[in-house]
């Protein structure tokens, strides 16, 4: 059943244009005014029909307090902030919600979002991804992975996702498969780096009883389980030479033959491939079939490393924290500017998947409601050169680095004078009344700084 949508926001005009990019993916888009919006979720629950989603509109910032409320007494409905320009990710780290949507809005985003977020509660309709597979970013790369996914899940493409370990390559691939006429059907996946190789031809095409001493009764395989679905072959890129031209013939003609077998059997699937590795530099090497990789490369989509989208750092971390804190049962509900700026200013070698781990981690050693910098077990950041992005505007990057050198100035300001307007202004040289404004701008809580 496709999802209600409460459009919380200061114009009304805003859920007419909601309604019309959703179309038939939202049941009833509703709008109301930020005073309004307990009431209407209340009344929702009343009459037995509860929102499942919120759009939020991010001006005024909303506080963590006021999500937690809409949450409440939406009886556990899923918020979307709504906000526009680079801060959207920090504004919605501050506001304690998980996922953003960019405005102005972006069909194919905001399907996803909402689809997204309606399968994170119970009402919602099984088909949708599960509230693992998130996709979590802001900013142009985010909008051009959900238009590229958009174009292709309807179709069946072979698709190659390329990007470091830790990217997120299997969440696309999932959410490609969810999005499918194929979503009812198996999404399987097979990790070729994780299979030692004599067993991997086993495991991917199953065998006939008497192939082999052990063999004593009939295997399927891993690829006839997902008839009618999709097979997601995890690092193709260590997949042996031997085995590359079975996985060709599949694509070619849909037929496989179990080990032992002496007919071969059709199959129905779609393949979606990952990798890590530089497959030009393998073919080239002539570790991997030029034939393989041009029947695969059909649709090439690339991850970004996390480091290339630090922008992504709060917004995921509090992702995190809404994740684990139920599995851990503590009441941790926020984390601390300084211990952002920390997570900020390491590289994450390991990508999101290294992060989810830190963030794991501090919620362990964390003994209150708020990760402080001392709960992250991180090593120190080192100096780096940075090569400029000269594909963007001169513009656009200088306020970038201006906007960061301000949030870490100011956040160490505060910390030093412990909150106190007064004295922070007279150490930064500054007028009162300017630096007020810039940690407004900011969205800095001065209350976090001052002394317990």
């Amino acid at each position: 059943m496709a999802p209600r949508v409460l459009v919380v926001d200061r114009s009304a005009s805003t859920r007419d244009t909601v309604a019309e990019l959703l179309g038939d993916l939202a049941s009833e888009v509703v709008w109301v005014t930020r005073d309004g919006a307990g009431a209407q979720l209340r009344a929702g629950i009343a009459a037995g029909s509860p929102y499942d989603v919120v759009i939020l509109d991010a001006e005024p910032a909303p506080t963590p307090a006021i999500v937690r409320e809409l949450v409440t007494l939406g009886g556990g409905v899923r918020i979307v902030l709504a906000a526009a320009g680079a801060d959207a990710a920090a504004l919605a780290a501050r506001a304690g919600v998980s996922d953003v949507v960019a405005r102005p809005f972006n069909t194919a985003e905001l399907a996803f979002r909402i689809g997204r977020a309606a399968a994170a509660t119970e009402r919602a309709d099984k088909r949708r991804p599960r509230k693992s597979d998130v996709l979590i970013g802001t900013g142009p790369w985010i909008k051009d992975m959900y238009d590229r996914i958009a174009m292709v899940a309807a179709t069946d493409v072979t698709v190659a996702i390329f990007g470091e370990s830790g990217t997120g390559k299997e969440l696309v691939a999932r959410t490609i498969h969810n999005s499918s006429p194929r979503h009812d059907a198996p999404f399987v996946v097979v990790n070729c780096a994780a299979i030692p190789e004599p067993l991997l031809e086993d495991e991917l095409f199953g065998h006939v009883r008497g192939a082999f001493t052990d063999a004593s009764r009939d295997r399927e395989g891993l690829l006839a389980a997902a008839h009618t679905g999709t097979l997601f072959l995890d690092e193709i890129g260590e997949m042996p030479m031997a085995l590359q031209a079975k996985v060709l013939r599949v694509l070619q003609s849909q037929e496989f033959r179990r080990i032992g077998d002496d007919a071969d059997r059709r199959v129905d699937v779609r393949i979606i491939t990952a990798t890590n590795r530089d497959l030009d530099a393998l073919v080239a090497a002539g570790n991997f079939r030029q034939d393989l990789y041009y029947r695969i490369n059909v649709f090439p989509m690339h991850l970004p490393p996390l480091r290339e989208r630090p922008e992504d750092i709060a917004l995921l971390v509090h992702h995190f924290v809404q994740k684990y804190r139920a599995k851990l049962g503590r009441p941790i509900d926020s984390v601390s500017p300084a211990a952002l700026a920390r997570f900020a200013a390491y590289d994450f070698p390991g990508n999101v998947r290294e992060l989810e781990n830190k963030v794991h981690q501090a919620m362990v050693v964390c003994t209150g409601t708020t990760i402080e910098e001392a709960d992250i077990a991180l090593p120190q950041p080192r100096a780096q050169t940075v090569r400029p992005d000269v594909d963007r505007p001169f513009r656009e990057l200088k306020q970038e680095a201006i906007d960061a050198f301000e949030q870490r100035y100011l956040t160490e300001l505060l910390r030093v004078h412990h909150g106190n307007l007064a004295r922070a202004a007279r150490a930064a040289g500054m007028d009162r009344k300017n630096l007020w404004a810039l940690v407004e701008r900011h969205g800095l809580d001065r209350a976090q700084f001052k002394k317990p």
